[in-house]
């Protein structure tokens, strides 16, 4: 079977889903007795109750589709979505000041390379785990103040909560305002309710920040990381955990 909704195809055919696949037409693959021995492309959505198909899914195929950032929140002041190619000039900006990068890295030298980085972030991150790193744009201006969100570290329990704010959004509750919605989006639509997050012990901001989400000090952990010259590096941080109610 085969249906058009808001321009996504429904199918349980495997032959109709390598043809919608190889036409980049969105679509949906329903997963039932008469196709259980069937074989499907790689990355297809499926679903096995058709009642699992709401509104939100149908949105989301699509733009994952025609490469439309996914909204993830919204609050007072702030929308929540994914990074899309063009806002990496923004990020430059916001990373100019020296004291955004005291505590994490950097982009990128060459913002050709941190664009060819950022798609394949959207396609191997956004398109595998449905999360990761998602910009904060201020409703009011439309810019992109910061970055925020949700990442699978290897070895530790839960997801790794994550922010950047640019140097003349800080002190202003932005940063509360995106992570209070951040853990809100995991636990209720990523049913996850473990989280963690990694401070450099001399960050004090985000020692406060971590105390006001809830977070609770767990220790330190001394981490291995690759930078961007793709050497590895061993950085001690205070470990945080979260664990949702």
């Amino acid at each position: 079977m085969a249906d058009d909704f808001h321009e996504v195809k429904i199918t349980e055919s495997a032959e109709e889903a390598f043809f919608f696949h190889d036409n980049k037409i969105p679509y949906i693959v329903w997963l039932n007795d008469r196709n259980q021995d069937s074989s499907f492309p790689d990355g297809a959505y499926c679903v096995e109750q058709l009642s699992d198909i709401d509104a939100q899914y149908l949105d989301r195929v699509y733009r994952r589709f025609k490469g439309i950032p996914w909204d993830i929140a919204e609050t007072q002041r702030l929308r929540i979505r994914e990074i899309a190619v063009e806002d990496v000039e923004q990020l430059y900006v916001l990373y100019e000041d020296e004291s955004v990068v005291r505590y994490m890295d950097g982009l990128l030298p060459d913002p050709e390379q941190e664009m060819a980085y950022t798609k394949e972030y959207i396609r191997n991150v956004y398109g595998f785990y449905g999360f990761g790193m998602w910009v904060l744009e201020e409703k009011e201006s439309g810019r992109i103040i910061g970055r925020a969100g949700l990442e699978y570290r290897e070895g530790f329990d839960g997801l790794e909560l994550g922010y950047m704010l640019g140097v003349k959004y800080q002190h202003k509750g932005y940063a509360y305002e995106a992570c209070s919605a951040i853990l809100s989006y995991g636990v209720s639509e990523l049913e996850q309710k473990e989280y963690c997050s990694f401070v450099d012990r001399r960050n004090t901001p985000s020692i406060r920040l971590c105390q006001r989400l809830g977070f609770v000090l767990n220790g330190s952990v001394r981490l291995r990381e690759m930078n961007f010259d793709g050497l590895m590096t061993e950085k001690e941080y205070l470990q945080y955990v979260y664990r949702a109610c």
